[in-house]
């Protein structure tokens, strides 16, 4: 995770960066959670990896972090957010410790 201390993958970061009351999370968690184990083809750990690209495949440029965060499909004026901006625009502006 961006801030170096909670375990988590990037997912993880992004669904912080859900907004709230986004009516497409619920049916993307429920479509995951619906599939039985036996048919997943990914292991439990996964399963919000999952559930996020569930997710993604439903905006304007489908799979693509990147473009949900243009597009302002995510939300990143989260603390979480800022401050792993804000960390990120020290360290490559040079403007002090990272």
């Amino acid at each position: 995770m961006p801030d170096n201390t909670e375990k988590g993958e990037l997912e993880d970061f992004i669904e912080t960066m859900l907004p709230g009351a986004d009516p497409v999370w619920p049916s993307s968690r429920a479509y995951i959670d619906g599939i039985k184990p036996a048919h997943r083809k990914f292991k439990e750990h996964k399963a919000l990896r999952a559930k996020v690209y569930a997710w993604l495949a439903t905006r304007k440029q489908p799979g693509r972090m990147g473009a949900a965060i243009k597009e302002g499909d995510l939300e990143i004026d989260g603390k979480l957010a800022v401050s792993f901006a804000d960390w990120l625009r020290r360290l490559f502006e040079g403007t002090g410790t990272p």
